[in-house]
């Protein structure tokens, strides 16, 4: 069910209610102000018949008959039926006025209200003595009459209701559906919208309540913005590194199926395996990037071993430092200090500090020393190769940066990939050359530090 059809239906329901609940609280209030009135009448007419029925002969026990109106006299709307009054003197027949009273109780010599039943109907009763005790009055009234009262009054009530609930309840439904309007005029623009379209959603004119809700969809929209650019240039960029390698290995192919030669035929196998090896390298590192680009970031519970993630991530690099004869070096802090305590991902950090090794070994020098220094609070990195020019510095960790010159293959990708687990991990990773009078001499010095929070 829409949100405008439940808005719909809690109206349809709610207004029916509080009608009911209004009408209820108007006959209970209709009742109370009626009884109010009718009593404070009879107990008054009690007090004035009391007063007067000292004027009656003490030996007079005669039912005098009520005077007739005369025909020309104008009775108005009484009900003379409904309001009896009857006399008690002494232990005698009441002294009466209309013919209901001579059937009024004597209730003993109680006062106040009472109830009673005369001739089948209900009747409210109030009783008043005189100091003496001698005469006794009892006025009554017809309860048919209070409750027809109170009908005609609710009802005079209810007419008009009943009459303007079906455009109350149409307004209500026209001003649900309006309000709803800004809804619809949303849902259509993003139903519309292209899948590539990441502009923000227009705020204004937008109601106070749906601004939240469209701040979110603008964020949304510029995450997923965000990793289509990922998708479309990771794409893109795969598709031009792949497209060198797969050449070169598809012409030292033909070379090799073509040639005869020996040595030529070494020379071309050389080479195809170092290109199948550029492909391999490079198909892992696209795929790791793939994967960091859709993980989230993770509230990560295991403590690190570094101990444990350089002993891997050195060992995954022994190979390409024994082919260019290189040291590995590692360093850590004084007894009893840990290096950079920390949870995270053991995996993701192996993959982070090899790639960051690999390139030191690639890039430096061969028959060169590569060193790997913990802290607690630093992580580093230095090589003694060249380093790289001013301009390429602050872009290292593009994605397929590659600085001219170098003589191994690579996909310019481990970097990127290094410094994609350094931000999951809350770390910032950091490159500067360092100059000739450093301990280590020149060279590059990659850095991993524990990002400012805030």
């Amino acid at each position: 069910m829409t949100l405008q059809r439940r808005l719909i239906v809690a109206v349809l329901l709610a207004t029916p209610i509080a009608w009911l609940i209004t009408i209820g609280g108007t006959y209970w209030r209709a009742t109370h102000e009626i009884n109010e009135l009718y009593d404070t009448d009879m107990v008054r007419l009690a007090q004035q018949t009391l007063a007067i029925s000292a004027l009656i002969p003490p030996a007079d026990t005669a039912q005098p008959t009520p005077a007739p109106l005369s025909s020309s006299a104008d009775s108005g709307d009484a009900g003379l039926g409904d309001l009896s009054v009857a006399i008690w003197r002494g232990s005698g027949a009441p002294l009466v006025l209309d013919p209901e009273a001579m059937q009024f109780p004597r209730d003993g010599d109680r006062e106040g209200f009472a109830a009673a039943v005369v001739n089948g109907e209900p009747w409210r009763l109030v009783y008043l003595n005189d100091p003496s005790g001698h005469t006794r009055v009892a006025v009554g009234q017809r309860i048919g009459e209070r409750n027809d009262l109170v009908i005609a009054y609710v009802a005079g009530q209810i007419l008009p209701w009943l009459l303007g609930l079906p455009v109350l309840l149409a307004l209500l439904i026209y001003a649900v559906r309006q309000a709803m309007h800004p809804v619809r005029r949303l849902s259509t623009a993003l139903e519309r919208r292209s899948p590539e379209d990441a502009t923000p959603l227009p705020m204004m004119d937008v109601p106070g309540e749906l601004k939240p809700l469209v701040a979110a969809m603008n964020g949304l929209l510029a995450r997923v913005g965000a990793l289509i650019d990922q998708e479309r240039r990771l794409t893109a960029d795969a598709a031009h590194e792949l497209r060198t390698p797969l050449a070169a290995v598809r012409a030292q192919w033909d070379v090799m199926q073509r040639t005869h030669d020996p040595d030529e035929l070494r020379q071309v196998q050389t080479s195809v395996t170092r290109g199948m090896e550029r492909l391999d390298r490079l198909v892992s590192q696209l795929l790791t990037m793939a994967r960091l680009d859709n993980a989230n970031h993770t509230d990560f519970r295991g403590s690190v071993d570094w101990s444990a993630v350089a002993k891997q991530a050195v060992s995954d690099c022994l190979w390409i430092a024994n082919r260019r004869d290189v040291d590995i070096a590692v360093e850590w802090p004084a007894p009893g200090q840990l290096p950079i305590p920390m949870a995270g991902d053991t995996d993701a950090l192996i993959i982070m500090l090899k790639n960051i090794l690999d390139n030191a070994i690639r890039y430096g020098p061969r028959h060169g020393l590569v060193r790997l220094s913990f802290s607690p609070s630093l992580i580093t990195v230095d090589d003694q190769g060249p380093g790289v020019s001013p301009e390429v510095l602050p872009r290292l960790g593009d994605r397929f940066l590659r600085a001219a010159g170098n003589e191994e293959a690579g996909s310019g990708l481990g970097v990127s990939i290094a410094r994609r687990i350094a931000h999951t991990h809350g770390l910032n990773i950091t490159f500067a050359m360092r100059n000739k009078d450093s301990d280590f001499g020149p060279g590059l010095r990659v850095t991993l530090s524990r990002a400012a929070s805030g």
